[in-house]
């Protein structure tokens, strides 16, 4: 990562409400290089400019960060090219992290980067969100289920097994998904929206985090 890739990384992560560290840094780097390079042969995103990846993918995966858990599990769902899963393993090691994608060129990658940056802790799993539930590893065992990828009908369903007791969904949307419609999507799964987060990418694209979790 360039220096002035770093500087608008970090610049802004602070718009996000996100700090990351020269370790980070570093990690986050080797992530894109690796990215970039697989982008040139199978497109794993639809922008393959290394300004836009950073600016526009990295940090909106690192607005995350701060509702991360002390510790336990974190599902991503649908992880593609690894937004916010493999940013969220290269700013906090140390989490167990599983990133569910169905498709083997992304799963691939995804393997790829985990063994490259390395994150130990962290496994891409090839199997579709429907049959996560499936594995009584995940099976109400996430303390996070996040996703940047699904559709918040699609993703509130399929968290819903996967999380622990006191666990949370956290979807990654725009404005444009309002809050009485992510209630009615929420209580049709026995959760509840619980609060709601908008922040602006350095580009200025307006997003929100929802999250869910069990009823009171």
């Amino acid at each position: 990562m360039t220096s002035q890739e770093q500087k608008e990384l970090i610049e802004g992560a602070g718009l996000v409400g996100a700090t990351v560290n020269p370790a980070t840094l570093d990690r986050l780097g080797r992530f894109i290089d690796l990215l970039v390079v697989w982008n040139r042969r199978f497109r794993l995103t639809g922008d393959r400019d290394r300004g836009l990846l950073v600016r526009k993918h990295l940090v909106d995966a690192l607005a995350v960060t701060a509702e991360l858990p002390p510790s336990g599990m974190v599902a991503d769902l649908g992880s593609g090219a690894g937004f916010p899963g493999i940013v969220l393993g290269c700013v906090r090691p140390d989490l167990t992290i599983r990133l569910i994608e169905p498709r083997r060129r992304p799963a691939s990658f995804l393997s790829e980067a985990i063994r490259t940056i390395p994150l130990p802790a962290a496994q891409a799993l090839e199997i579709r969100g429907q049959d996560a539930a499936s594995d009584p590893a995940l099976r109400g065992n996430s303390a996070r289920v996040v996703s940047r990828a699904l559709r918040l009908d699609i993703l509130v369903p399929l968290a819903r097994p996967l999380l622990a007791p006191s666990g949370e969904v956290i979807a990654m949307q725009t404005p444009a998904t309002d809050e009485v419609t992510a209630r009615s999507i929420a209580q049709a799964s026995g959760l509840d929206l619980l609060r709601m987060r908008d922040y602006r990418l350095p580009g200025g694209e307006a997003r929100r985090l929802l999250f869910f979790g069990s009823p009171a």
